[in-house]
C-alpha cells in the first residue's frame, strides 16, 4: 500500500515510500486499504479528536529510539527526539528528530496512550506534518516516516535487516524524500483498526525510519499531529 504525500497547497502528491511493510503477528493495529483488507467491525463510539502543536512540551507523547528501548537493533548511533524552537508549523515549537545515519539504521518515535472507553476494535485516524528538505532524486532522501497503532506500546521493536530494513509491525507511510526537492511541511496519514487492551486503551506510534547513510545529523521537525477515534 502507498500513502499520498500532501504539500502545503494541499494538492496530491504522487505515491511516496515503497510498500508498506507487513503487520507483524504481534502488532494489534491493521493498516486499511480499500479493496485489499476486510476491516472488522468497530465499535460505535463518540468520535473524539485529539490535536497536538507541541508548544508546551511532548503533551504526553513519549520520545523513544531503537536505542534506548529494548535491545538496540542498529550500531550504536546518537539520534535522538527533542522538543525545538527552530522550525514550527503552528505556534513557535515543533519536535525535532534528531537522525544519525553513520549505521544506515534507526528507529525514532513517540508514544502517546489514549483511552477511547471500548473495548472493542475502533477505526484510527493518524495525521502529522513534517518538515524535511530531502529530494527523492539526490543522495539521502530515502528516509521514511512511519507509524503504529496497537493495544500496547512497543517496547523492543525488531527490524529485519533482510527485508530491506523494515521494522516489524512499523509500516512505512510516505518518503521523506520528495521529487521537487522542495523544503518544507508536508503531511501523512495512517488509519488503521485497533483493539483496545481490556481497560479499553491504545497506543498509537509516530515517527521515522533512517535507510539511508549520512555521518552527520540530519533535522526533520514534526508538528500539527492529530489523532481521531471513531
Amino acid at each position: 500500500m502507498r500513502i499520498l504525500g500532501i504539500d502545503l497547497s494541499g494538492a496530491a502528491r504522487a505515491p511516496l515510500g515503497r510498500a508498506c511493510a507487513r503487520v507483524g503477528a504481534a502488532a494489534a493495529g491493521v493498516v486499511i486499504a480499500a479493496g485489499l483488507l476486510q476491516a472488522p467491525a468497530v465499535a460505535r463510539i463518540t468520535p473524539a479528536t485529539y490535536t497536538y502543536g507541541y508548544e508546551t512540551g511532548f503533551q504526553g507523547w513519549v520520545p523513544k529510539t531503537d536505542q534506548n528501548t529494548g535491545t538496540p537493533e542498529c550500531s550504536p548511533h546518537d539520534s535522538a527526539v527533542a522538543l525545538s524552537g527552530a522550525k514550527a508549523r503552528d505556534g513557535v515549537r515543533s519536535v525535532d528528530l534528531q537522525a544519525h545515519g553513520e549505521n544506515d539504521c534507526g528507529l525514532l518515535w513517540l508514544d502517546r496512550t489514549f483511552n477511547v472507553g471500548t473495548t472493542a476494535p475502533v477505526r484510527l485516524d493518524l495525521s502529522l506534518w513534517v518538515w524535511t528538505a530531502d529530494s527523492s532524486v539526490g543522495p539521502g532522501g530515502v528516509n521514511d516516516v512511519v507509524a503504529r497503532a496497537g493495544a500496547a506500546c512497543e517496547t523492543d521493536p525488531y527490524q529485519e535487516v533482510d527485508r530491506e530494513q523494515t521494522w516489524i509491525g512499523w509500516p512505512e507511510i510516505g518518503s521523506l524524500g520528495h521529487g521537487d526537492g522542495i523544503p518544507g511541511w508536508y503531511e501523512y496519514r495512517y488509519q488503521a483498526t485497533v483493539t483496545p487492551d481490556s481497560s479499553g486503551r491504545v497506543c498509537v506510534s509516530q515517527g521515522m525510519q533512517i535507510v539511508s547513510t549520512f555521518a552527520f545529523i540530519k533535522h526533520y521537525y514534526l508538528d500539527t499531529t492529530t489523532v481521531t477515534f471513531s
